[in-house]
């Protein structure tokens, strides 16, 4: 009896070290007589107790032995904070929610009101949660000694406290600088551009922007960017306004965001201004909604990258995968219907 169950024990070696994964046929008990040097009936018994344990499954006759899939699942939680307001936030999650799932975790989407997202934060301190991912707005009610391992989405880190934080963000500056760029290059001469100042990532696109113009001698640039907050359709409408007094012969508008371009672009119908055209405007996103109204040249920022990295990420960390050194990755982004420039 104990030569089968020292069989049966080397069995679960050889299945723990991955040769086998879950569904692939196990060596047969030809195979086993032969490498261990044991009659046919110790296998077949060895076998047996592995079969018994649910570690193995025998097939039909012939068909042979087959491994098990005994992972447990799901391994852990991952909290993901977001109230799914917009599609490329959905597409973020998307990602995420995918790779979670690709790795034995499951994500639950939390979505508190601002109000209560200090109770949330407090809760999940003390849940079992593996591990938390959330647009960078998160910074401004996440303790720095905050327990959890927490992957900010989106967002640039560059204050001192946040050196230790872990980031994933595509390239915001690097692909406002090479549209600018590309702008320039087609021959636009009156150049403005209109974006957000209450979010990082949209300070270094509008960052981008001017350091483009700069680098390519448009010596006024600081003051051909016009800054918003909201984004609302009155607020574009003024800062319409506010461009044609200052530049009257502007030719083109670069916009840190599909959502302001499209609103430009509406706001100049309606002035009977063929815009694009008379005016030629970019976005940054390449969300479908505004395609499907007008094709601008824009950024495809591969949200549903940012999602699976961020994922990665966080359970490299929590397993030990990593040095142990701050992840702050830009995912590569993508100039789209530059033509249209």
């Amino acid at each position: 009896m104990s030569k089968i169950n020292d069989l049966a024990a080397e069995l679960r070696k050889l299945l723990s070290s991955g040769l086998y994964p879950p569904g692939a046929r196990f060596i047969s008990e030809y195979e086993i007589e032969n490498r261990y040097g044991i009659s046919r009936i110790t296998a077949n018994k060895a076998v047996s107790i592995l079969a018994s344990e649910g570690l193995l499954e025998r097939g039909k006759r012939g068909s042979g032995t087959f491994v098990k899939n005994i992972a447990k699942f799901p391994k852990g939680w991952i909290a993901a904070i977001e109230n799914l307001s917009t599609v490329y936030n959905t597409r973020v999650y998307a990602g995420a929610a995918q790779e979670a799932y690709a790795q034995g975790y499951i994500m639950a989407v939390l979505r508190p009101q601002t109000a209560g997202m200090a109770d949330v934060l407090n809760n999940l301190k003390n849940s079992d949660c593996t591990g938390i991912i959330g647009f960078a707005s998160l910074l401004e009610m996440m303790p720095p000694d905050y327990p959890k391992t927490v992957i900010y989405l989106d967002g640039v880190l560059n204050t001192p406290e946040s050196r230790n934080r872990h980031s994933v963000t595509c390239a915001n500056y690097a692909a406002a600088y090479e549209m600018m760029s590309r702008i320039i290059a087609a021959g636009k001469k009156q150049i403005v551009c209109v974006g957000a100042n209450y979010a990082g990532n949209r300070r270094e696109r509008v960052a981008g922007f001017e350091a483009a113009m700069r680098d390519h001698n448009i010596t006024d640039a600081a003051n051909r960017c016009i800054f918003i907050h909201s984004g609302s359709v009155h607020e574009i409408k003024l800062a319409f306004s506010k461009i044609k007094k200052l530049f009257p012969d502007v030719d083109f508008i670069a916009t840190d965001s599909d959502d302001v371009a499209c609103r430009i672009i509406k706001t100049a119908r309606a002035e009977n201004i063929e815009c694009p055209g008379q005016i030629g405007v970019s976005g940054f996103g390449n969300l479908p909604e505004v395609a499907n109204y007008c094709t601008i040249p824009t950024v495809d920022q591969h949200p549903w990258h940012i999602g699976v990295q961020a994922v990665k990420s966080l359970l490299d960390i929590v397993e030990n995968r990593t040095s142990g050194e701050t992840v702050q990755l830009e995912i590569p982004t993508e100039i789209i219907n530059s033509e249209f420039i």
